[in-house]
């Protein structure tokens, strides 16, 4: 039996390792809880696997990989019987422009004391690109790619750019949401850094709640806990009404989007 199409919204945690899947979590809002869809336990369709920062430097490949990543929501959408309303994306969504030294969203972060990499300007990525070949192609290790802690806004870019003629993209910073909830103490990386982030953003969304669906957390997206975790934070943004949110930054574009919390 098909059940009633309902309303879905997207976070996507960016990442192009090497064999990882992307870390996607869809989720829908019910009876006042923001609650995920199990989708590592979804058989028929699985989000694309990332081929490292090599890799990344080809526009070709990054587009093949952000296409693979909309038929994969659209898959989703079909079998699930969901429409997509809104991604939100852990990446940013444009360069900075060349006459500054940080993009307004990253001037914003700093105002909040928030840590964030300085996204370049489209002549800066060229200069990366042609350091990274000639890297490369002079026999450099892969491993020791320059600016390799950049190279995966490019496949941001493309994301954005890809999944932007279907639905609505917004731009948002999972540290900036734990900044937020007041539980960005503890790196997420750890067990309790984690826990801290994963009981607050559970006290906005009503989710998880019980020793089900704490299990069920393992389920909602492939990657790390601590991806899950963001890619879970991004989805409940996306699923946030324009007055739920407040922009950081010049929107449209140059903007990273928090929860507005009275």
């Amino acid at each position: 039996m098909t059940r009633p199409k309902t309303f879905a919204y997207a976070g996507i945690d960016v990442s192009f390792a090497k064999k990882k899947r992307l870390p996607v979590v869809l989720g829908e809002l019910q009876n006042a809880s923001f609650t995920p869809l199990l989708l590592k336990k979804i058989p028929y369709a699985k989000p694309p696997r990332g081929l490292g920062n090599r890799r990344a430097l080809d526009q070709r490949v990054v587009s093949r990989f952000s296409k693979d990543v909309l038929d994969y929501f659209g898959q989703i959408e079909k079998n699930e019987n969901l429409e997509i309303q809104r991604i939100a994306i852990d990446a940013p969504r444009t360069y900075k422009r060349s006459n500054e030294s940080r993009r307004s969203a990253e001037k914003a972060m700093d105002r909040m004391r928030i840590s964030c990499f300085t996204t370049p300007s489209v002549k800066e990525f060229e200069t990366i690109r042609a350091k990274a070949i000639s890297h490369l192609s002079t026999g450099g290790a892969e491993n020791r790619i320059p600016h390799a802690n950049q190279l995966w806004m490019l496949v941001g870019f493309s994301l954005f750019e890809v999944l932007g003629k279907r639905y609505e993209c917004i731009e948002v910073f999972p540290q900036a949401v734990a900044t937020v909830l007041k539980s960005a103490n503890d790196h997420k990386s750890t067990t309790i850094g984690l826990q801290v982030q994963l009981d607050a953003i559970a006290r906005q969304t009503r989710w998880p709640t019980d020793a089900k669906s704490q299990v069920e957390f393992e389920s909602i997206c492939y990657g790390s806990r601590h991806d899950k975790l963001d890619a879970y934070m991004s989805a409940w943004i996306a699923s946030l009404s324009g007055e739920e949110r407040k922009a950081c930054g010049e929107p449209p574009d140059d903007v990273i989007w928090i929860p507005r919390i009275e």
